[in-house]
């Protein structure tokens, strides 16, 4: 009881300092208001112009009136004319321009700490955006001129104020940005108007060039009159940029809290690739592509769980993930083909497989294009536009893409992605399933593994691209391992031209921006290597030689097809130019050797196959079999009025430039030790002593 009396006092004390504390904070807040309600509008106006261009280091400057009312439920602000200057290295135009700004304030909504603006209206906004090769931006205002790398590190996305009325009235964007090579001008309105319901919704559109074609953005949101901080706002955006259509539904969770949306939505297009314009982010050359799913944003971060569609062919799926709380955004993805159709590979090497190349590509195989051998006594080179197996553009004629690498996107963002298909379709090859993880780090882009499985064999290795280089080095290492022959056949026939095993080892080291420019620089070996098998009949359809003439280089009238001991063919790579170091084909009744180069510049072939038969025949071939004309369009047939002499098989064994065991070490160490291949390794050391007087020519 005495305790209850002691204390009772002391609680109304604090319950009257507690009541006097409140009464002289709001007298604070109502002197306050006073006094900046005497201030007279031409002083607002130069405080407002001195703060904004203290804080931007650009002059501000406002040309109309400016008019302040702050005793009110919703106190406002008006301001006629303003401008903002552009960077100095920018003087010939402001960066903003607006006729008029108002703007109202819920006083209610200032004192819970949760700012709703009952009206904004925005008229005439005329706004210029640049950044330079240099990575200078205008929307930086730090240091006036300062120069930073691109790209520079992502703010913090805006969370901005509830607004239940926003109006903004012919609005002019220029935006130019060297970097990302982009060019916009257009026009912006936003608005709200009654619906049939009586009800108001949120209009916004923007329309104009981007790079040089037609853009256009809409966006449609409920009405902004009842929204509130702490319910979800929902809106649909569409954008059409060139052939690029992106619809979307989203959300945001906490109006209008940008850094958490949640959006459904629908991309397609031509090429992926061009999304850089309006992600930056350096997505790959792709075929036509129509992909879905839900972003979900976490500020800076971006996940999205349900990714899947459609490139070219190919289905994909998975899970993508972008970090942009970084120096360079992150992209992180997990994906998966259960169909991959081999020919959409082609386009992130550089190729793509146009309307226009398919219709040279049908002239060509039809005989309308033409080859003349760049080694040729003419000396002139009609390259063909496009070659049956060459999808790219038809202004190369290459086979291997010369699309060079867009080295300033890949230096500004990394990658994490793995990929894999589950089954491929393609006619030239029967893979069954593909695997690969690619890892971009600062300009450094590695694959390891890219691995492909055949029903019979398989290949895999690795690739690596130096791309922070002036020049991008390239070094690719590839392995052949049992890969069926039998597997291989040419399209519409039945039978396969060889059969037995393949090994065989790829490895070379160029520099270049594209896949042909860095095998036109190549240094290396490639070799492949047949420890045993059979030539069928079938060889003769896939070469287009005489049967009656060429098959009796290596088959007798009584067979179809003739075993192989051992095959080997190795050339060694120096400045884009393969020399056969060992053209070797151990068979039952030929030996055939040859010699010759593939020269990557221009990719012309020049190989001479020559046989020396093991025994007598009825009919003796000493024509050679020359390979000649371009990788993606050879020409293979024999060689009139060059008579080998017998021996000119072994003048050939006796001039390898690299020896038989060395050029199997490179693939497989066991390889020596195989039966046929050390009887060929034997064969090929005895025939060094023999005799080299008489040559193929």
């Amino acid at each position: 009881m005495d305790s209850a009396m002691i204390t009772t006092p002391s609680k109304n004390r604090a319950s009257i300092w507690a009541r006097n504390i409140f009464i002289g904070v709001l007298a604070f807040i109502i002197l306050v208001f006073a006094a900046l309600a005497l201030i007279p509008d031409s002083t607002w106006r130069s405080l407002l112009v001195k703060v904004i261009s203290a804080e931007t280091n650009r002059t501000a400057a406002i040309a109309g009136e400016t008019k302040v009312h702050l005793f009110s439920l919703h106190p406002s602000v008006a301001i006629g004319d303003f401008s903002l200057a552009n960077a100095d290295w920018i003087p010939d135009r402001p960066m903003i321009k607006v006729e008029h700004i108002s703007a109202t304030l819920s006083l209610v909504s200032l004192l819970r700490l949760h700012l709703v603006f009952p009206r904004v209206e925005i008229r005439s906004p005329d706004i210029d955006l640049e950044r330079d090769k240099d990575g200078r931006a205008n929307w930086d205002f730090t240091t006036p001129g300062a120069r930073k790398p691109a790209p520079q590190r992502p703010s913090k996305a805006a969370n901005l104020p509830a607004i239940q009325q926003f109006i903004l009235s012919d609005g002019k964007l220029t935006a130019g940005d060297a970097v990302r090579k982009l060019k916009f001008k257009g026009e912006m309105v936003v608005a709200e108007h009654n619906g049939g319901s009586g009800e108001t919704a949120l209009h916004l559109h923007g329309a104009g060039v981007l790079n040089g074609k037609p853009f256009d953005l809409r966006v449609h949101g409920g009405p902004l009159l009842d929204v509130d901080p702490a319910k979800p706002y929902d809106f649909d955006a569409a954008v059409h940029a060139a052939d690029i259509r992106l619809e979307a539904h989203a959300e945001v969770k906490h109006p209008f809290d940008l850094g958490s949306i949640t959006s459904k939505f629908h991309l397609s297009g031509k090429d992926l690739a061009d999304v850089y314009y309006l992600t930056a982010l350096a997505l790959p050359n792709t075929p036509p592509y129509d992909l879905s799913g839900t972003v979900v944003r976490d500020n800076l971060k971006f996940k999205v769980n349900d990714f899947k569609g459609r490139l070219g062919g190919s289905d994909i799926g998975g899970t993508v993930s972008i970090d942009a709380d970084r120096d360079r955004p992150l992209l992180s993805a997990d994906l998966r083909s259960a169909l991959l159709n081999i020919e959409d590979l082609a386009a992130p090497l550089g190729t793509q497989a146009s309307a226009e190349n398919k219709a040279d590509t049908l002239a060509q195989s039809k005989g309308q294009v033409s080859y003349t051998n760049p080694r040729s006594k003419a000396g002139k080179r009609a390259r063909p536009t496009v070659a049956k197996a060459d999808l790219q553009a038809k202004d190369t004629g290459f086979l291997l893409p010369d699309a060079d690498l867009q080295v300033k996107r890949v230096r500004g963002m990394d990658a994490d992605v793995n990929y894999e298909a589950e089954s491929i379709h393609t006619e030239k090859m029967p893979i069954r399933k593909m695997r690969m993880r690619l890892r971009l780090d600062d300009g450094k882009i590695s694959i390891d593994p890219l691995h492909f499985t055949l029903p019979e064999g398989q290949f895999s290795g690795t690739v690596a691209v130096n791309a922070k280089l002036d020049v991008p080095v390239t070094d690719l290492d590839m392995k052949l391992d049992h890969i069926d022959l039998a597997q291989i056949k040419s399209k519409g026939s039945a039978d396969a031209p060889l059969g037995g095993q393949m090994v065989g080892r790829i490895r070379l080291h160029g520099t270049g921006s594209s896949v042909h420019k860095v095998a036109a620089d190549a240094t290396g070996d490639v070799t492949f290597v047949i420890p045993s098998g059979q030539i069928r009949s079938a060889f003769a359809e896939l070469t287009g030689i005489n049967v009656a003439k060429g098959l009796d280089l290596l088959l007798t009238k009584k067979e179809d097809k003739t075993e192989i001991g051992c095959g080997v063919a190795s050339f060694r790579a120096d400045d884009g130019d393969l020399k056969a170091n060992a053209l070797l084909l151990d068979t039952t009744h030929v030996l055939v050797t040859g010699g010759g180069d593939i020269n990557l510049k221009d990719e012309g072939l020049h190989i001479d196959l020559r046989g020396k038969p093991k025994e007598m025949r009825v009919v003796r071939l000493r024509t050679p079999i020359e390979i000649r004309g371009t990788l993606a369009h050879p020409d293979i047939g024999l060689e009139p009025g060059h008579v080998l002499a017998q021996a000119g098989a072994a003048a050939a064994l006796g001039t390898l430039l690299t020896p038989v065991a060395a050029v199997l070490a490179f693939v497989d160490g066991g390889l020596a030790k195989n039966a046929n291949c050390a009887a060929l390794i034997q064969q090929t050391e005895q025939s060094k002593g023999l005799p080299t007087a008489l040559s193929s020519h």
